[in-house]
């Protein structure tokens, strides 16, 4: 026995141990994007905010909120829209080209009242141009540019809302508004070709919710709540 060895087994592996607590730890695999968006109310308020434009910069405001509201574009890709790139889809909709984010192009919808306001937009600061979204008339320069993607967000920051969870708004904001309720109301594929995802799993794990509310059937006051219809008798 005096030339045995003693062999030593380990009770755990230390590093396997930190990563699968680390794991636990971490952000949920769905519902990453939960809470990066706008609720319901503060969306209304805005609507009801920009409802009746008295000068340019309110008009502005109503334009950039009405154009990121429905189409859920990046900053980058809203202040780059052009009239050029308008098409028209088989079934009549306006579509708009824009360059994604990856360098590819995307498409789109515009509703044609949403285009007939950028046009009454130009037509009130009394400008013809290529680009939707025009910065303000400087004193010091005759002509109007492009908006800047920076320009955006201070924009947008100056319209001092919140998100869901509680931090200040800024232009992905609105694009996770939209997201949620496409995602909500039509599927995870309706969602990704409205933000132009590359895959409507990468959609699916941003914006499935990690909660659902069963309230209305767990409404233990209220007995008539918790009845269960049944269409066919069950066999006695």
């Amino acid at each position: 026995m005096e030339n045995s060895n003693i062999v030593y087994f380990p009770l755990r592996n230390d590093n396997n141990h930190a990563a699968r607590k680390s794991k636990t730890q971490s952000d949920p695999v769905f519902g990453r994007m939960l809470g990066k968006g706008l609720t319901d109310e503060t969306m209304r308020n805005l609507f009801h905010k920009f409802s009746s434009p008295k000068d340019e910069r309110q008009l502005r405001d109503r334009i950039i909120f009405l154009l990121a509201s429905s189409t859920g574009l990046r900053a980058k890709e809203l202040v780059n829209l052009r009239f050029s790139n308008l098409i028209k889809s088989p079934e009549g909709e306006i579509l708009v080209k824009y360059v994604k984010k990856g360098g590819t192009y995307g498409f789109s919808v515009i509703l044609k009242e949403l285009i007939s306001e950028v046009k009454e937009y130009h037509k009130f600061i009394n400008v013809e141009s290529d680009f939707f979204i025009l910065s303000l008339k400087m004193k010091n320069r005759k002509n109007r540019n492009p908006l800047t993607t920076r320009g955006l967000q201070l924009i947008i920051n100056e319209w001092n809302v919140m998100t869901a969870s509680g931090r200040k708004i800024h232009p992905h904001s609105l694009r996770h508004t939209v997201a949620q309720k496409i995602f909500d109301n039509f599927g995870s594929i309706a969602a990704q070709k409205v933000l132009g995802h590359s895959s409507a799993n990468t959609t699916s794990n941003y914006y499935t919710r990690p909660y659902f509310n069963a309230g209305s059937v767990l409404n233990w006051k209220n007995p008539d709540s918790m009845k269960v219809r049944i269409s066919k008798k069950l066999p006695t």
